[in-house]
């Protein structure tokens, strides 16, 4: 056994559950020199997804496959990473966080941004004011001069502070010097609520690093193993939000067998796998997500996409195909790739090439098609290249009652959750609960007199046009907590305020190109340009996500503008255009 001991500042103790909105904003994009490329700032601060984006000028900085963010406990950015820099919140490079990674032979193209799912963000446990980041390195298996293999050499960490933002201890070997399959840096909460797992398997057998991280540091505990061999690939991973299962899918050769998920339980207290489930096909490159209840398997591959029942009594015999590639082009194919789960309770994918689209699953603990896998259903401004940023689950609390829940800590639930009106009828509402820490009771207060429903995920139909206060309050053995919000119904879009705040317009002054950012999902919206003397100049139809506008052959000069949907102004305004 080998012990890596890290000790900076005061070990607290820790005894209750946060809100943990780490995962809360996501920054994805594509370097270029056009106005199409840039970065997409996705945020989920009310549970529903919002978009902006910044410049690539601003950012400097380039996605490739690896991608990883973290946020504050209230939502707010704090680092992001694409395997060889670190930038702030300010999309600068952090101090101390540059050259995080170097390249294993100089004169190849790859490098560690191009790891999938290769790094990650956690909180360093017992240490509020410091963040872990973990990363992989790159290894090429070469004879004679050519690649027979890419593979990762090591795992390892960088300290962040809080305090001062900069990277206080970088590029220190968590493990060195043996072969490991490419990336997967994935990371699930132990058991006692606190502490961190890290497994990585060694390339091509059947044996896997466990690494637990607690206070005092990373401490390498004995090789597990389990019954076949994880061969090396083009390889994703991830754990089941519950954290009883884990899966890891490579693509080894694109044959009609060079394709293998495998499929296990995890033991959150020993860290261990058992029960492996090895499931062989097509070979090509894909991506893994979990549903949010862990009953459901998610399994992009290039063209096809494909649900599976862990709950089934034969997992391999319950896949069901749920999405098909359609055929879209933005201007390349819309393919299938990465999978990660969002805060909003759906699970969103990127394409296999840089495009300004992103699939969706909006219901993935639905069964079959039923999980409503939405091809290039939320459309970006600037182009992303691949990726997705790589989170844990990090509102996973302990085991209670296990023999391993030995730090006091309980779940105590925290209430959280989003809505959706229907699209035909603004009075019929759609509640979804997104609580964590294991609520077992809910109680839905509509706020219209209407008795409290204690359903997960209540529809609810409001009699009347109004503002209503609606309340979501959660319950286990150990606490209980309430989280409250007005929602605005058949009411004029224009006394809406959080309507809209879910429509953005911008740039002013612009000259090619402005955008629009919906935020909600708007019956049949459109944009409607009008010149100085009133005359409609321009008319587009909008998606949920964001529009690009080209105003490119109008001329300079004042305009208005108004976002309509169902027939009524939503939200207006005026912009100058500035000659080209």
């Amino acid at each position: 056994m080998r012990l890596t001991i890290l000790l900076i500042g005061t070990i607290l103790p820790c005894a209750i559950l946060y809100a943990q909105k780490h995962d809360n904003t996501w920054v994805i994009g594509y370097s270029g020199n056009s106005a199409k490329y840039g970065h997409n700032i996705l945020t989920f601060d009310d549970g529903s997804l919002e978009i902006d984006t910044i410049p690539y000028s601003i950012a400097g900085y380039h996605f490739n496959h690896s991608n990883s963010a973290y946020s504050n406990a209230d939502g707010s950015l704090f680092a992001f990473f694409n395997g060889i820099q670190v930038q702030d919140n300010q999309y600068l490079p952090m101090y101390n966080g540059t050259g995080m990674s170097v390249k294993v032979n100089p004169n190849l193209y790859l490098s560690a941004s191009t790891i999938p799912y290769g790094s990650t963000f956690i909180p360093f446990p017992g240490k509020p004011d410091s963040v872990l980041l973990l990363y992989a390195s790159l290894l090429y298996i070469e004879h004679d001069g050519l690649i027979l293999d890419v593979c990762s050499e090591g795992i390892s960490g960088a300290i962040i502070s809080k305090g001062s933002g900069q990277v206080l201890e970088r590029r220190f070997a968590i493990i060195e010097n043996d072969t490991l399959i490419r990336g997967n840096v994935i990371t699930c909460r132990h058991a006692n609520g606190r502490d961190w797992w890290l497994l990585s398997f060694k390339r091509n057998t059947n044996k896997y690093h466990r690494i637990l991280i607690d206070p005092e540091g990373f401490h390498l505990l004995e090789i597990g193993e389990v019954n076949l061999p994880i061969t090396n690939g083009a390889n994703t991973a991830c754990f089941a939000p519950d954290g009883t299962k884990f899966a890891v899918y490579n693509a080894v050769t694109f044959l009609s067998d060079g394709g293998v998920l495998d499929l296990f339980d995890f033991d959150r207290c020993t860290g261990m796998l058992y029960n492996q489930i090895q499931i062989k096909g097509r070979g090509t490159y894909g991506g893994l997500a979990f549903s949010p209840n862990s009953r459901y398997l998610y399994h992009n591959k290039l063209d096809t996409a494909y649900q599976y029942d862990l709950w089934a009594a034969n997992i391999p015999a319950s896949r069901h195909v749920v999405a098909v590639y359609d055929g879209f082009k933005d201007p390349f194919s819309t393919t299938f790739y990465m999978l990660q789960a969002a805060p909003d309770g759906k699970i969103y994918g990127s394409a296999t090439n840089g495009t300004r689209y992103l699939h969706v699953i909006h219901n993935p603990d639905e069964a079959g098609t039923d999980c409503q896998y939405q091809q290039h259903g939320i459309q970006l401004l600037k182009y992303n290249d691949f990726s997705l940023p790589n989170f844990p689950n990090y509102r996973l609390g302990p085991l209670d009652g296990s023999p391993c829940d030995t730090l006091g800590i309980d779940n105590e639930p925290k209430a959280w959750w989003r809505y959706e009106q229907d699209t035909l009828d603004a009075l019929a509402v759609e509640f979804r609960d997104l609580s964590y820490y294991e609520p077992a009771t809910w109680a839905w207060d509509f706020g219209d007199g209407s008795p409290a429903s204690s359903t997960r995920h209540p529809q609810h139909q409001y009699a009347q046009p109004g503002a209503y206060q609606v309340c979501l309050t959660v319950s286990n053995q150990y606490g209980t907590d309430t989280h409250c919000k007005t929602l605005y119904l058949g009411v004029t879009a224009q006394d809406n305020p959080v309507l809209q705040a879910q429509v953005l317009v911008w740039h002013n002054p612009f000259r090619e190109r402005f955008a629009v950012a919906l935020s909600a999902n708007l019956r049949s919206p459109a944009l409607r340009l009008y010149d100085a003397a009133g005359r409609l100049v321009l008319e587009q139809r909008l998606v949920f996500g964001v529009n690009e506008i080209e105003a490119a052959g109008l001329p300079p000069g004042l305009y208005f503008w108004e976002v309509v949907a169902g027939g009524e102004r939503v939200k207006s305004g005026k912009s100058v255009k500035l000659a080209e």
